[in-house]
């Protein structure tokens, strides 16, 4: 009975903790099929997060995530990590993976922490370029060459870095800075493009080689050193021979040296090569000159022979020529002599004082002494006169024996007469000086002759029988002399002034 009873409690007893346990079997199947759920909702909202690009909210979904049971951990921290390289924090990100991977081992998580550290370098290098690019534009030319080189430490065989660095120097004006730059990225990187980039520089750096020899050219040429701003222009040429700049300062080199038949050579050979007015124009300047320096030498030879010579109608011709007006007379006397314009150092030459009066002789010290000859032109061009002395100088003026003519012309009746006076005897200092003989033609045919006395410019008068002054016009003129014709003396007299002064004209003061 009492077996029986106990059995009856002992059944009771099982029946109640075998619903027990269903209970909290049942509880606990629950429990974890609610908390499966929730996750699975977690994971789904921060995954959604993701999606979305929401990345702040899908970094505290997915953390939250990763606190929760049942959780991937796997491909929470995955996601988890693409959250926070959604907002740009690799750093986060691969601690997330390290983690995982420290407790898990997953080859998927080992894949992503390398993706993510290249997506980490990525990053990193493109934020600096863009730092480097910022300063660059706004030439800060010093940071942005900082920053590139610090993208270059990163990815040192990235061309841009080379590159921008190169432009930065060149932009500063250091372009063999610039050319190394270049260099040492073609060593590294082996890239075409740099190849392009050196091209640029070594372009920068035969532009500011040019320059600087044209400078230098111009300030030879400011110190009129031609010879030396030749030697700059030649090698400017020989670096740029396309470029005009050269060509043309050289040109004008050889212009302001008169060298005329270099300058045209030079000029043509490169408009051959260069289309230029200003190349043209100096062409031109340079063909009018030459022409003009050959007729001035053929002007100033001719004349020269013809004063050696004594041709007087040459002579005439070219000092009336309008060439020996205009451009060969200057303010200043011109020399010439056998040797060339300004060279008297052969003692003979020739002087060009203005348009009508010339000296050809010897010379020394600059000082006319010797035979010499002094020529000039009188009245108009029409009437062709003239008038010189020929003989000695010393000193500079005409000193011993020697001769003046004066030739003049004058219309009488329709007819044209040609007057001549010679004087022959002793000068001093230009003043007739001693005994003189004096003749006088018309038309080229002697008309008669004077013979009288000088002293140092002054008339002597010719005494009568009893040695006394003949006066004429009461005592402003006497004789000096009485003329002879055919050989013989006559009664005609030659009278001077009391006021005459007699000489060559031009060294002569009353």
């Amino acid at each position: 009975m009492l077996s029986r009873v106990f059995k009856s409690n002992a059944s009771k007893l099982a029946m109640i903790v075998i619903m027990f346990i269903s209970i909290i079997t049942g509880f606990v199947i629950y429990a974890n099929y609610s908390e499966h759920k929730r996750y699975e909702e977690q994971a789904v909202m921060a995954e959604q997060y993701l999606k979305e690009g929401k990345f702040p909210e899908a970094v505290e979904a997915y953390s939250k995530a990763l606190t929760m049971k049942h959780r991937n951990i796997e491909l929470l921290s995955i996601g988890l990590a693409e959250a926070y390289i959604g907002v740009n924090n690799f750093d986060e990100a691969l601690e997330v993976l390290r983690t995982c991977y420290q407790s898990t081992n997953g080859t998927n998580i080992k894949e992503k922490i390398e993706e993510v550290t290249v997506q980490k370098t990525d990053y990193e290098y493109n934020e600096i370029i863009k730092r480097a690019d910022m300063y660059f534009a706004n030439g800060e030319y010093d940071k942005a060459i900082s920053e590139y080189e610090k993208a270059k430490q990163i990815k040192s065989k990235e061309v841009i870095s080379y590159q921008k660095i190169a432009e930065a120097y060149m932009e500063k004006g250091d372009y063999m800075t610039a050319r190394d730059e270049v260099l040492e990225g073609l060593e590294i990187t082996d890239k075409d493009s740099l190849n392009r980039t050196l091209k640029t520089v070594d372009t920068y750096l035969l532009n500011v080689k040019y320059d600087d020899i044209l400078n230098q050219a111009a300030e030879y040429i400011y110190q009129e050193n031609y010879e030396e701003a030749i030697k700059e222009y030649k090698l400017a040429i020989e670096l740029k021979p396309k470029e005009e700049v050269g060509y043309s300062g050289l040109a004008e080199a050889y212009i302001s040296l008169e060298k005329y038949e270099y300058a045209i050579s030079l000029l043509n050979n490169a408009l051959d090569m260069i289309e230029s007015d200003k190349l043209q124009e100096l062409l031109e300047e340079a063909t009018q000159l030459k022409d003009e320096k050959e007729e001035r030498k053929r002007i100033l030879s001719g004349l020269y022979n013809a004063l050696n010579q004594f041709d007087i109608e040459k002579i005439k011709e070219f000092m009336t020529s309008t060439y020996f007006v205009k451009k060969i007379v200057s303010t200043d006397p011109v020399y010439y002599s056998a040797l060339g314009e300004g060279d008297l150092s052969l003692g003979q030459g020739m002087i060009i004082y203005d348009t009508s009066s010339v000296y050809y002789g010897g010379m020394k010290d600059g000082l006319r002494t010797g035979s010499g000859l002094y020529f000039m032109l009188t009245g108009s061009e029409e009437d062709s006169g003239y008038y010189y002395y020929k003989g000695l100088w010393s000193n500079n003026a005409p000193s011993g024996s020697g001769k003046t003519e004066e030739v003049t012309k004058t219309q009488v009746n329709e007819e044209l007469i040609e007057s001549s006076i010679v004087t022959e005897g002793y000068f001093y200092r230009g003043y007739e000086n001693g005994y003189m003989k004096r003749y006088f033609y018309e038309n080229g045919v002697e008309t008669g002759s004077v013979s009288y006395s000088m002293e140092q410019g002054s008339p002597l008068p010719l005494p009568d029988e009893n040695g006394q002054t003949i006066w004429v016009n009461g005592s402003t003129e006497f004789v000096i002399g009485y003329m002879i014709k055919n050989g013989a003396t006559t009664e005609d007299s030659y009278c001077a002034k009391t006021t005459d002064i007699w000489g060559v004209k031009p060294f002569i003061k009353p």
